[in-house]
């Protein structure tokens, strides 16, 4: 795949700057050479040579590193060399059709968070088990759906839960959390969110 004009260092939310002085012969799997630097801080972009070694970057230098000590050069020079782009808000649904994530790693999108509205999935830990055996583009999290828990307990129904469909709701949501949501979303413009009131919703997201 060809992420120009951006190249995208994955799994990195900072690139480390390594102090340590680095000998003539010391070996890199990868090179990648000429590319703008934005090292995630904030700070103005430089031009540089990023050397990485296994699954971690062992020097940012601003001054070339030799191409012969890496296994693999990327010539990067027009390009963007930045740590991988979160994105907070992101419908997930045609992931497991799609699991390249191809429109988002494009984009530079390395972490998404998917069930925003309120619309996670359910089963919650059912459906983190199938996306962990898809070969995956991206890294992805999952909200549990405030919609989807209350349509499973009370369909459409425009009223307050009773007593006993507010703690079926709360398990659910307890469950989720279990099985590993990132939290809880909510959609109350979205049916059947938009019948809920104040209290249903802090009770859930306790």
């Amino acid at each position: 795949m060809n992420l120009r004009p951006l190249l995208l260092l994955t799994g990195a939310l900072a690139l480390p700057v390594a102090v340590a002085a680095q000998g003539q012969g010391e070996r890199y799997d990868l090179l990648i050479t000429g590319g703008t630097i934005l090292d995630g801080t904030g700070a103005p972009g430089f031009a540089g040579d990023v050397a990485v070694r296994g699954d971690r970057i062992v020097r940012i230098s601003r001054s070339p590193l030799p191409r012969a000590q890496a296994t693999r050069v990327i010539e990067a020079t027009g390009l963007v060399v930045s740590p991988g782009f979160i994105d907070l808000h992101t419908h997930l649904e045609p992931l497991p059709e799609w699991p390249d994530a191809e429109s988002h790693v494009r984009q530079g999108v390395t972490l998404a968070i998917g069930g925003p509205d309120g619309g996670g999935p359910w089963p919650f830990g059912a459906y983190l088990r199938h996306l962990d055996s898809l070969p995956l583009g991206m890294n992805v999290g999952f909200l549990a759906g405030h919609n989807t828990i209350r349509a499973a307990v009370m369909g459409m129904a425009g009223r307050d839960p009773t007593p006993a469909e507010l703690e079926r709701m709360k398990a659910m949501v307890r469950q989720s959390m279990a099985e590993g949501a990132f939290g809880m979303s909510t959609g109350l413009f979205y049916l059947p969110g938009t019948f809920s009131k104040l209290d249903e919703v802090v009770a859930l997201s306790k």
